[in-house]
């Protein structure tokens, strides 16, 4: 397929404020999406035609080809509105770049599936990649494939027979795959986070890549496009997908309080709510820890970008410090969305309230494994105490090349 001709780019402001400009329409399809354990087409089609699923498509396909950050700041602005919503626009439109690391004959054939493109991603789950000609005949079952049915196509994890860890990315078209429409959650209601299943499916040998291949730096399909994005190690890059998230979340939570609160009376006695002095301080304890988690994030998006745009590695203490801080900011998101939540009473747990519809929403995405907190700060205490992390892209010499084992690409989030 001939590649597409590039489309105009935005900046990132113009799709900060494209992004700002949804607000209305996702606050009123938030109800809906909860019902429907997805997201409404017509919050589908709005996010499409502001341009925000093509951030890290690439322009060889018509996409914007940005560099990496601009998902964190649309996604904290159409969270305020949906938690659900930030969560498809900051991780599953990012999914788009896996696309773009598979070989050239895959991606001609995923991108020509659709003009405008969503990925859907499984890694919950696994399958078994059986050698035949040509390929593989696929088998298995996978969970969280956010967005899934708004996608074009899947990308998920399989191994071999011979395989113990799951070794292969495995490309799939609409039509390879059966959804089984079980999204049930306390937050995230309209992720449309379904499970997968393949039954004896063909997949062509382009479109199933060697795991370290995939995630290691300059990946098969890298070569065709300009932007570092498709050429770095991505386990970091990964963790960046869930700032936006829970701190748009957060901040709409804070100002939906703010709203009802300014009007509120005591139930029993009448009194104002809003001059009452601990719920003040208690509001400014909220904005304090909103205002260091906006910054902090800011700051590891900023990281991110200077070290792919420089194509340098991301090795050693940055790696720990990186974990530790994006998942203790992200707590303090959740701390100060809770604080709101609870302060409001029955009122808040109840009904329709928004307030606590961005609480369990912020507090779904907290229990990733990326956010979970154990997993996020073992690593830093070995490392302290002089053990190993189990992680070679830590453990390494800081002065000695990655070798063997060290340079697989899945380090990154090993414990």
């Amino acid at each position: 397929m001939p590649a597409t001709a590039a489309s105009a780019v935005p900046t990132h402001d113009e799709l900060v404020t494209a992004a700002r400009g949804l607000v209305p329409l996702l606050k009123a399809n938030a109800n809906a999406a909860e019902d429907a354990r997805d997201l409404p087409q017509s919050s589908i089609a709005a996010l499409k035609k502001a341009g925000l699923h093509k951030i890290y498509m690439p322009r060889r396909y018509g996409g914007y080809e940005m560099d990496w950050g601009a998902h964190y700041a649309v996604s904290r602005e159409v969270a305020q509105a949906c938690g659900s919503t930030g969560w498809m626009v900051s991780l599953v439109f990012s999914h788009i770049m896996w696309a773009a690391r598979f070989p050239a004959k895959a991606q001609d054939e995923f991108f020509a599936s659709s003009p405008d493109p969503i990925l859907g991603t499984g890694s919950a789950g696994g399958g078994l990649l059986t050698p035949t000609e040509g390929g593989y005949i696929l088998n298995g079952r996978w969970g969280f494939v956010s967005g899934v049915n708004h996608a074009a196509g899947a990308m998920v994890v399989a191994k071999t027979e011979a395989d113990k860890l799951f070794s292969h990315f495995v490309l799939m078209m609409p039509g390879e795959y059966t959804v089984e429409n079980n999204w049930e959650a306390e937050g995230l209601r309209g992720t449309g986070s379904h499970h997968i299943k393949v039954v004896n499916q063909f997949i062509p040998a382009h479109r199933a890549v060697a795991r370290d291949d995939l995630l290691g730096r300059d990946p098969p399909g890298s070569k065709l496009h300009a932007s570092y994005v498709y050429k770095v190690r991505p386990a970091l890059y990964q963790k960046s997908w869930f700032p936006g998230v829970v701190l748009g979340t957060a901040l709409g939570g804070l100002q939906e309080y703010c709203a009802q609160t300014k009007s509120r009376t005591g139930q029993l006695f009448g009194e104002g709510i809003a001059d009452q002095v601990p719920v003040q301080i208690r509001l400014g304890e909220s904005m304090a820890e909103i205002d260091v988690a906006a910054q902090v994030f800011e700051n590891y998006i900023r990281f991110l970008h200077e070290k792919g745009k420089a194509g340098e590695d991301i090795v050693g203490e940055d790696i720990l410090r990186s974990r530790r801080t994006v998942t203790t900011v992200a707590r303090m998101c959740l701390s100060a969305i809770e604080r709101l939540s609870a302060m409001m009473g029955v009122t808040a747990q109840s009904g329709r309230n928004p307030v606590q519809r961005l609480f369990r929403d912020c507090r779904t995405v907290s229990t990733h494994i990326e956010l979970n907190w154990d997993h996020s700060m073992a690593p830093s205490g070995k490392y302290l105490l002089g053990l190993k992390t189990g992680d070679p892209m830590v453990d390494a010499p800081a002065d000695g090349p990655l070798k063997g084992a060290a340079s697989r690409a899945i380090l990154g989030t090993q414990v």
